[in-house]
């Protein structure tokens, strides 16, 4: 299967409202309806003076105009925004909303529109922890959000930009510079003369988005970035361009098609390309030798670039594995792993240069101890079963180093043996270990250390895709060392004493994505010892199958095993795993076993986790020494557990900081839907999701309806309705209430117009909402979000 670009509901969700900054708070609460803008700037600043440290919560339902002065907003203040800011044709303000030199600072919901004026929507200057979420940016003369911090090199950052729909601009849709650990997450970004998103910032992320009409989908020129899961198309110019000043940027799963000139233009050092969809003129220019190119599913041209296309068990392909590298392709049919090995080594000899294919067909038998070695370029194609039935220490293994080595397919089955690793590598550069199922290495309640699949040292981009690990008393997966950077995703990873996937001993600049983790007695997924820069997101850990859940879910630690100081776990982030039913759901810590040891971690950015039914902590935040210090975690999502926060630190550690600022409350927001008719392939909930660039379409009658169930009756006095196409916004729209169901009123509503309609009316109590629609000639009815606001 290859990538699919934004899922769909999407990454981010929503928190219940909680503490701003910290549970025993008072936060001041400032709520105005149309007044001129300058009145709710005087009264803000005066909250602001009289409460320096206290968290503010505007609230905004009205219009309002900005002539020459922007909505200036200070620290700790969220900005709930139900109304419209709308900036006169000929304003002078540099922006709509602007944020200089301050820290934590929300702004969430409502219609930002430029008028065409010469400014920005947002300004977020030299700035940190600025989250900006489902906000409606429309034609502005400049960037429709610019967000800069304190440099590249510079953390405690961490910003997010989420679930906004941007288009209209003169020039950029966002700008993310000089900051680090910014995340991008869910938008639309369509239609601006320049680019959709500028990412000049580092170690950030751009995921789950759709960029589409813009000049150039993603330009980056900043280091250790991730460009994922995006749906880059119908670019003017480029989808993905990677300038030179680029490297370590991993551009992976994105569906990258209809591109005017280029899909990926791809310049820079150390950066990486793996499973896009690619359907452009031209795929891939490729500009440097000192990036990496791993096909999958189809081959690129990529002259420049160090590239490799191994075959795999649901590609089994004929094309060249890696420039100017013959192949040979054997086949081994049944019988002992020794066999293979003499099989592979004549193979070796009688094809020196080439890479050799090896077809491993029906079941295999290891009853002595020396494991299948591979050299260099070699790619194994397992169909079928090995049975371990004897003790050795690792069943497949490469020399030590070893490059393009791939094994894809198959079943290593080690019969309930502890203490012996599936598949080993010592030092890879460019391994490749993919559909490989190793199962029955020992109880999962009594601890062997070691690893079912195991990678250590080597260089380039080591992956680990859709591989299934079952039974351990050590580790399922577990890479080490910073030499490499690790893809771990997709692997479905279960009963193992230790952990689900191990990123250990300094690895760095790696990810684990979208792995499950199901009764792995440790960690879900565990950044430990030194490691620094990595990203892991969409992860699912659960030890629901134990009668009292024990683990953690998400950890970030460090261990002091000697006497000295240990380098710090630096700079990690996690987003949008979920974390249910384990005993902690998300850990901080740090701490020393070996005395006059020193260990700490720091930097850590955890952002919109779930944590969910767990036994113990939600959070547990356990560091300690001196440079454990800006651990921030912002809008996680807690429900259910024992008890939400544990907090530890010792011997100098600093506190963990928090934000959590309020959203603006969508009653429709994932409420069941009934429609009138849906064309096929559509899927009416699609309308309330959140996000802009999913929605309905109807099965194509004059007159359609949608309605919602808001679950119980409820006060609401805003509907905003979000048309698919330009000419649906002359469509009427008509909207109802009703309390069964079945018996609808009108709703005596006054519409404002503008490409985002927004429908006001005095405080109805219902349990739906029906939006009836009425095509004009020619157009077919479709919306891409309901929303229904209280206020």
């Amino acid at each position: 299967m290859l990538a699919q670009g934004p899922r769909h509901p999407g990454l981010y969700l929503p928190p219940p409202s909680s503490y701003v900054l910290d549970p025993s708070e008072t936060a001041v609460q400032l709520q105005f309806g149309t007044v001129p803008l300058a009145t709710v700037q005087t009264q803000l600043d005066a909250a602001r003076t009289a409460n320096p440290d206290s968290p503010i919560v505007l609230t905004l339902t009205g219009t309002y105009w900005v002539h020459s002065a922007p909505l200036v907003l200070p620290s700790k203040t969220s900005l709930v925004l139900y109304g419209t800011i709308a900036a006169f044709p000929n304003a002078t303000a540099g922006s709509l909303i602007s944020i200089s030199g301050q820290s934590k600072v929300a702004i969430a919901g409502g219609v930002l529109e430029g008028n065409f004026a010469n400014l920005s929507g947002i300004d977020a200057e030299t700035s940190t922890k600025i989250n900006i979420d489902s906000v409606t940016i429309r034609n502005t003369g400049r960037d429709a959000i610019v967000l800069s911090g304190n440099g590249n090199t510079v953390f405690d950052s961490g910003s997010a930009i989420t679930r906004c729909d941007i288009a209209g601009s003169a020039a950029n849709g966002l700008t993310v510079e000089n900051i680090t650990q910014t995340l991008l997450l869910d938008n639309f970004v369509h239609s601006n003369r320049g680019t959709g998103v500028q990412l000049s910032g580092a170690h950030s992320s751009v995921t789950n988005n759709e960029i589409s009409g813009n000049r150039i989908g993603v330009f980056a020129d900043a280091n250790n970035n991730l460009i994922s899961d995006n749906d880059l198309s119908d670019n003017s110019q480029i989808g993905v361009q990677l300038a030179s000043l680029s490297s370590v940027t991993s551009i992976m799963r994105n569906v990258i098609r209809h591109n005017g000139v280029s899909g990926i233009d791809f310049d820079g050092t150390g950066n990486f390309i793996f499973d896009n969809v690619l359907a452009n003129q031209n795929d891939l220019t490729d500009r440097s030798s000192a990036n990496y190119v791993v096909a999958h599913g189809a081959p690129l041209n990529a002259p420049a670039s160090t590239y490799f296309y191994p075959p795999t068990i649901d590609n089994q392909h004929n094309d060249p594995i890696l420039h100017g590298v013959g192949r040979a392709d054997i086949t081994v049919n049944g019988g002992n792993l020794n066999d293979v090995q003499a099989a592979y080594n004549a193979a070796l000899a009688a094809n020196p240069g080439s890479y050799i294919v090896l077809h491993m067909n029906g079941t295999f038998t290891m009853d002595g101890t020396s494991p299948l070695t591979l050299s260099s370029n070699t790619a194994v194609v397992l169909n079928g079963t090995i049975n371990v039935t004897s003790k050795p220490a690792q069943v497949i293994t490469a020399t030590n180093p070893a490059s393009f080595v791939s094994i894809s397919g198959g079943t290593i089955d080690l019969h309930g043996q502890g203490k012996i690793t599936g598949i080993l590598f010592p030092s890879t550069t460019n391994a490749n270990i993919d559909h490989v199922t190793v199962i029955n290495g020992g109880i999962p309640t009594v601890r062997t250390s070691g690893g079912m699949i195991q990678l250590q040292r080597g260089g380039g981009y080591n992956i680990l895709y859709r591989n299934t690990v079952n039974m351990s008393g050590g580790r399922c997966i577990w890479t080490e060392h910073s030499n490499a950077h690790y893809v771990v995703m997709e692997n479905k990873v279960s009963n193992c004493n230790m952990d689900g996937v191990d990123l250990d001993a300094a690895t760095s600049n790696s990810f684990a994505i979208d792995n499950s983790n199901i009764d792995n007695v440790r960690y879900g997924v565990f950044i430990e010892q030194s490691d620094s820069f990595n990203k892991i997101y969409g992860n699912y850990t659960t030890t629901r199958d134990y009668a009292s859940p024990t683990g953690h879910g998400i950890g970030v630690y460090n261990n002091a095993t000697s006497s000295s100081t240990r380098a710090v776990t630096d700079g990690n982030v996690a987003f949008s795993n979920v974390n249910d039913v384990v005993s902690n759901g998300l850990r901080i810590g740090s701490i020393a076993t070996a005395a006059g040891g020193v260990a700490e971690s720091a930097h850590t950015f955890f952002f919109n986790n779930v944590a969910t039914n767990n036994g113990g902590n939600a959070i547990l935040f356990d560091t300690q020494f001196p440079r454990s210090v800006e651990n921030y975690l912002s809008q996680t999502v807690l429900s259910g557990n024992k008890n939400n926060l544990s907090q530890q630190n010792t011997n100098g550690a600093a506190p963990p900081d928090f934000f959590n600022p309020m959203s603006a409350i969508d009653l429709a927001l994932s409420r069941p839907v009934t429609v009138s008719s849906t064309a096929t392939g559509s899927d009416p909930a699609n309308a309330v999701d959140g996000l802009a660039f999913t929605g309905w379409k109807s099965g194509g009658s004059s007159e359609e309806w949608l309605t919602v169930d808001l679950g119980s009756s409820i006060s609401f006095q805003r509907v905003v309705v979000k048309p698919s196409t330009l000419l649906g916004f002359l469509q009427p729209v008509r909207l109802q209430s009703s309390d069964d169901g079945v018996n609808f009123s009108d709703i005596h509503s006054v519409g404002l117009p503008g490409s985002v309609r927004t429908f006001l009316f005095k405080p109805v109590s219902a349990r739906y909402l029906r939006v009836n629609l009425r095509s004009i000639p020619g157009v077919e009815i479709n919306l891409r979000e309901v929303s229904v606001y209280p206020q």
